[in-house]
This record gives structure tokens, C-alpha cells and sequence, in this order.
């Protein structure tokens, strides 16, 4: 039996025990540091973050390694940021990729060599997202760059699944699809013809860029036509290369918006001849493509006849009338808004380029620096001021179908400063192809 002051003696080494296990938990887990309250059915100990996460860069790749809660299955989500991703920059930071949990790596090709952030949490089976970061954890503390960067075609975002049906309110056609990198630019082309093969992208009726991360676009268009769309990475496109596939970044079928009296139009002819009050045209046949016809063999075609000499000598004289545009050879060109400096913001970092590199005349770092400003999310007017002057940088380059491009995007913003490089873009690519 022990004595009255062993008993003592043990209740104390108890006490500085527990003290002991307390002060050994709060050193593991760092200050400010909490994790979320457990799902139902579950015990207060689980453990709801990936542990050990590092950010190791491999020529143009950067290799991410971690280990997975013991307590939770279901998906890692990893996530890339400029900067370091916290609680209150976490909703601008990119969701990347997901692995199933248990594969415990992801390899991520960042779009250049700036340092980058990574975070990875975790969704359980039932769908819950655990959104705790944990300093040195589930997430990189240090910006990681990656040694060179990738060549555009591994960077281009791979379109799939693409869709078009008319809008609940039928006065638009809503076109989605999927994309593989939510980093990079895309064009939209949309036209009356489908897009089979690249030639064909030559006569959509419009390109519409679309920002990074975009997957879904409502366009308004007129009833009772047919409607194609495609969509290709933007820096892809550049390179001459827009490989179309039926189904995947190109719709396979028309898509058409159906007359009603809602539009101001004429609904479809009855099949009564004669309309009230006036009679209906009841259209039966059609030439959509606008393509040359082989043969006269079409029913209700005259046979072709060359024009006579008097109406030649009209389409001549008409010919004649057409002023020639004369251009007058052009300079850098700075947007009157851009002569003031303007302190702070995103404005002011692209007033730095178009100060720096841009106007002494170093286009090659101009062009990468443009490039890298218009690689994040960018409000439409100062995307399109930002292609105003990478438009010139291209076209002092000598690239004038990438020039053309940028300033036919930019002219939504800038119609008139635009209209005079444009008009040179065309006098010189015809010059080209004489």
C-alpha cells in the first residue's frame, strides 16, 4: 500500500504530463492555424488537409508531391496563384487539376517563368471541400518558377464537348464547352457555314475572344439562319495551326433560332398560298453556301451567259469610282488616356510597358511583356487597350495577320485609332499576295 505522499507525488507527475502533452500539440500545429469543424458521424481528430506538400520545378514542369489525410477519400483539388494563396486570396487563385486522393502528385505546366503558389485541398466523398491551409502543409509558402517555358503547343488548351442551343428567352444562341487550361485565350468563330477544315475559318462572320477561363458565351443573333461555331486556343491559332474537330471544338449540326411575331418578323409561310392582307413568299429552295455551282442542272436556274458589252463597260466605269486607300506610313502610336501616368493598379503596369520597352522601340521584350500582362483575367477595355499595342508591336514585326487580329479585337474599344492600322494591314497583305 503506498504511502500518503507517493499518491502526491504521482498526482503531480499526472498533472505535468497533461501540461506536457498540451504544450507538444500546440507546437505541431502552427499559431492561427484551425481546422474546420469535422463532418457529422465523424470524430474531432480527423485529419482534413493533405500534409507535406512541395513544389519541385523540372525544366518547363513543376512537380507537386504530397501525402494524403489518413482520414479522408475522395478528390485533391490543386490550385496555382501569383500569389500566396490564403483564405482571402484563395477565390483568386485557378483550380488547375484534380487527382483522386491516394495518388499523392500532380505535375502542372505553368504558362511562364514568373513565381508561382500552389495549394491543395480536399473534397471529400459526399462533395464537402475543406478549404483549411496550413503554412508549410497543403500549401508553398515560396514562389516556384519553372527553368524555361514550355513551346505553345503543350501550353494550348485542348476545346471538347462544344454545344449550341437557342436561350430559354429565344432571342440568343448560348454556346458551351469545355477547356482543357484555364489559363489561356480563346476565339470564338461563328458563321452560316460549318468549320471543317482551318480554310474555313476564313469566312466566319466574326471572331469574339474570349478571356482565360471562359467556358460559356450567349450570343444574340437573327432568326431563321443557320449558325456554326468553333473555338480555338488564341496562341495556337497565331502559329497557323487550328486543328477542327466535328463534335469537339466545332458544332456538328446548325443551330437556327425559330420566326415568331416576337421579332418583328413574319412567321413561316402557311400552307395557305395567299397571306392576309398581303401574300406570303413561301421560299422552297435555297443556295446557302455561296460556293460556285457545278453545272446548270439545278432546277430553276437560267443557263450562265457572259454580260453584255455595255454592262461590262458599267461595271467597269463603277470599278473606276473606287477611291484607293492611301496610307500614310505609320509610328508607335500611345493612346491619348495613356500620355498620364496613372498611380497604382493594372492601368499603370501596362503605362509601364508602353513607356519602357514599347516606345524605345524594343518590340521583342514589348511583345513578351504584353503577352504576359494579357495571360490573367483583364476587364474588356484595358484587355482591348493592351491589344491596340500589341497589334503595332506585331506589325512593326512584320507578322501583319497576327496584327490584323489584335486590332480587329482591340476595335470593339478603339474604333477610330484602330481603322488606320487596319486599313495598312490590308494594303500590305495584298501587296503580299500579288
Amino acid at each position: 500500500m503506498s504511502s500518503p505522499s507517493g499518491t502526491a507525488r504521482a498526482r503531480r507527475w499526472r498533472r505535468w504530463g497533461l501540461v506536457a502533452l498540451v504544450l507538444l500539440c500546440a507546437a505541431v500545429v502552427p499559431a492561427g492555424a484551425q481546422q474546420p469543424a469535422a463532418p457529422a458521424g465523424s470524430t474531432d481528430t480527423t485529419t482534413v488537409f493533405v500534409s507535406r506538400l512541395k513544389a519541385e520545378p523540372a525544366d518547363d514542369e513543376v512537380k507537386l508531391t504530397w501525402l494524403d489525410s489518413p482520414d479522408l477519400k475522395g478528390t485533391c483539388l490543386v490550385y496555382r496563384s501569383p500569389e500566396e494563396i490564403t483564405a482571402r486570396t484563395l477565390s483568386k487563385a485557378v483550380l488547375i487539376g484534380t487527382v483522386p486522393t491516394g495518388t499523392g502528385s500532380f505535375v502542372d505546366t505553368p504558362p511562364d517563368r514568373r513565381g508561382w503558389y500552389y495549394a491543395v485541398l480536399i473534397r471529400d466523398t459526399a462533395g464537402t471541400l475543406y478549404p483549411v491551409l496550413i503554412q508549410f502543409r497543403n500549401k508553398t509558402s515560396a514562389p516556384v518558377s519553372p527553368e524555361t517555358i514550355a513551346p505553345e503547343e503543350r501550353l494550348a488548351a485542348r476545346v471538347t464537348e462544344i454545344r449550341a442551343v437557342p436561350s430559354a428567352q429565344g432571342d440568343s444562341i448560348e454556346v458551351t464547352f469545355v477547356s482543357s487550361s484555364p489559363d489561356r485565350d480563346l476565339l470564338l468563330f461563328w458563321g452560316p457555314d460549318q468549320f471543317l477544315r482551318p480554310q474555313d475559318l476564313l469566312g466566319a462572320t466574326r471572331v469574339i475572344p474570349l478571356d482565360p477561363g471562359t467556358t460559356r458565351y450567349v450570343l444574340p443573333v437573327l432568326p431563321g439562319l443557320d449558325y456554326w461555331f468553333a473555338v480555338l486556343d488564341s496562341g495556337l491559332f497565331k502559329l497557323g495551326q487550328a486543328p477542327l474537330v466535328a463534335g469537339g471544338n466545332a458544332t456538328q449540326y446548325p443551330v437556327q433560332l425559330p420566326v415568331t411575331s416576337a421579332h418583328g418578323l413574319p412567321a413561316p409561310a402557311s400552307a395557305s398560298p395567299r397571306g392576309i392582307p398581303l401574300p406570303s413568299l413561301a421560299i422552297s429552295r435555297g443556295v446557302q453556301t455561296g460556293q460556285e455551282i457545278d453545272g446548270t442542272d439545278v432546277a430553276d436556274l437560267p443557263d450562265p451567259a457572259p454580260v453584255s458589252a455595255a454592262t461590262q463597260k458599267a461595271i467597269d466605269a463603277l470599278k473606276a469610282q473606287v477611291p484607293v486607300i492611301k496610307v500614310a506610313p505609320l509610328q508607335p502610336q500611345v493612346l491619348p488616356s495613356d500620355a498620364t501616368p496613372t498611380p497604382g493598379g493594372e492601368l499603370a503596369r501596362l503605362q509601364e510597358i508602353v513607356e519602357g520597352p514599347f516606345l524605345g522601340g524594343d518590340m521583342t521584350t514589348s511583345e513578351s511583356r504584353l503577352q504576359g500582362f494579357l495571360s490573367l483575367p483583364r476587364k474588356p477595355e484595358l484587355a482591348n487597350r493592351a491589344r491596340f499595342y500589341l497589334g503595332q508591336v506585331y506589325y512593326f514585326e512584320g507578322r501583319l495577320r497576327d496584327s490584323l487580329l489584335e486590332f480587329l479585337s482591340a476595335r470593339e474599344s478603339f474604333y477610330v485609332e484602330t481603322q488606320p492600322w487596319i486599313d495598312s494591314c490590308y494594303q500590305k497583305l495584298e501587296q503580299q499576295d500579288k
